[in-house]
């Protein structure tokens, strides 16, 4: 397939967020255009993120701040692919162990799910800025006691334009793994099921579908996965450390250079 029988087969885009729409509190300059080219073609679009830290509501409210108009419809999250994993495969579980921030608790029980500190049926792990040394430590005994364990997603660390550095779920899941000697469940990008299932909620097959991201190990190996076209994007705020033995169909500056490329085959 060459590079105009892809873009003319997208009927909607993935869009990771941090590193790809924006950076930190700046907003890149080719977001607002794109989002209008894809407008201007009625191509589906929604932001995939492994973040956790926001729930769906805040996202909004966040990306009005960029004066990006959204709905919670737009975006498709670990939280969410997280929740339809456990109601798809054991929807007989209702308590969950949660290393969480309240935001990820009120999504999870609007799901339907019970937060609870004792006998639970699963363990959940994610970025959690209430962590505590007592919770963490109730989490690994529950996984070492056989409760099945889930992290959101595999991420090390949160993108941040800050000068710290956010320590994310990936770490967090990797000391509950290491103190209880058991391996929890990996969720989140790159997962294949997380465009799967994304793609799946738009009425469309992964193929159908472009995700665009800035991180190998995450954004594009999810569509790799998948199935779906992708497009690495490489310019200032990206994560070019992230690697994976993968290959994405483009890689591109920015938005606007993969605008460019996209009219450039298409208006040919």
């Amino acid at each position: 397939m060459n590079d105009r029988e892809k873009f003319t087969a997208v009927k909607a885009v993935f869009l990771d967020m941090d590193g790809t729409i924006y950076h930190g509190g700046t907003l890149y300059p080719t977001t607002m255009p794109f989002l209008n080219f894809l407008k201007e073609r009625r191509i589906l679009y929604a932001y995939c993120s492994n973040n956790t830290s926001y729930s769906k509501k805040e996202y909004v409210a966040r990306l009005e701040k960029f004066g990006l108009a959204a709905t919670e419809k737009n975006f498709y999250t670990a939280t969410d692919f997280l929740i339809d994993t456990l109601k798809n495969e054991h929807p007989e579980w209702k308590k969950v162990y949660l290393l969480g921030v309240p935001a990820m608790a009120e999504e999870l029980t609007a799901a339907g799910f019970e937060i609870v500190d004792d006998d639970p049926e699963a363990v959940i792990v994610s970025f959690d800025k209430t962590l505590c040394y007592e919770r963490l430590c109730k989490a690994a005994y529950f996984v070492r006691e056989g409760v099945p364990g889930f992290s959101s997603h595999p991420d090390f660390f949160c993108p941040s334009d800050q000068p710290t550095c956010l320590v994310d779920c990936g770490a967090i899941s990797r000391c509950v793994e290491l103190a209880s000697g058991v391996k929890l469940r990996q969720l989140g990008k790159p997962e294949a099921g997380f465009l799967r299932s994304a793609a799946g909620r738009l009425g469309l097959e992964p193929e159908q579908t472009l995700m665009i991201g800035d991180r190998l190990a995450t954004d594009i190996a999810a569509g790799v996965n998948a199935g779906t076209f992708t497009c690495r994007i490489t310019g200032p705020g990206s994560d070019l450390a992230s690697f994976a033995p993968v290959e994405p169909d483009w890689v591109c500056n920015d938005l606007g250079e993969l605008q460019k490329l996209w009219e450039e085959y298409t208006n040919a």
